[in-house]
């Protein structure tokens, strides 16, 4: 483990399950799946689902529990809105792609080292979950204030990658246009159906990132 690198703080979330299709049958009474959390689990894998089929503005609440494999009002009794359905699913999958990235990063020797396996871990995921990717890249630009906001705090964690003791010193800006630039060459590929061509972009990408920290 290098020194100098970012550390998940006390009350870091666990990693939570990788967002997927949800099954379309319905849970049987008393199986893990009836329960409160089963049933809101299997609402945030289905909004993820119609949101990429259909686009956000055009999912309604009935689509997400139908997918669910659950019966009508069941959205209700979790969620107040399907913005507050997005921001869960929003939350619950970049989660996942942040405790990927941090153990990449620190399991490598050297600073240069660790932004390309970072790297990796973001295009290899986004790429194995277009779903996911569609939703939360594509689609999260037209929910609301709250999605908003979500997005802006994730890609601020980025920052703490690109300083350290170990870490070139740039001005604040730079870092900013590096990981907008990242996040915009993604949201690009997503936008155009080649989400499955972005771990091709691992040379390029980690080549853009480290040449604005050389002296």
């Amino acid at each position: 483990m290098r020194e100098g690198t970012p550390r998940a703080g006390p009350d870091a979330v666990p990693p939570p399950a990788e967002p997927g299709h949800p099954p379309r049958r319905r849970p049987r009474p008393g199986s893990p799946d009836a329960t409160d959390a089963g049933q809101r689990a299997r609402l945030i894998d289905a909004l993820v689902t119609v949101v990429a089929e259909k686009g956000y503005l055009r999912t309604t609440v009935g689509q997400v529990e139908s997918t669910a494999g659950l019966p009508e009002n069941a959205f209700n009794a979790h969620f107040r809105d399907l913005d507050e359905c997005f921001l869960a699913a929003y939350r619950r999958g970049t989660e996942v792609l942040l405790a990927g990235v941090e153990a990449a990063y620190r399991a490598e020797p050297s600073w240069p080292a660790g932004i390309r396996a970072g790297l990796r871990v973001v295009l290899e995921l986004v790429a194995a979950e277009p779903a996911f990717a569609r939703t939360c890249l594509i689609e999260a630009s037209v929910a609301g204030p709250r999605v908003h906001r979500a997005r802006l705090a994730f890609l601020a964690k980025f920052r703490s990658y690109l300083s350290g003791p170990d870490v070139p010193q740039v001005p604040d800006v730079i870092r900013d246009a590096v990981i907008g630039g990242v996040y915009t060459m993604i949201y690009n590929y997503v936008e155009s159906d080649r989400t499955a061509e972005l771990p091709g972009l691992l040379d390029p990408l980690t080549d853009f990132t480290l040449m604005f920290f050389r002296g």
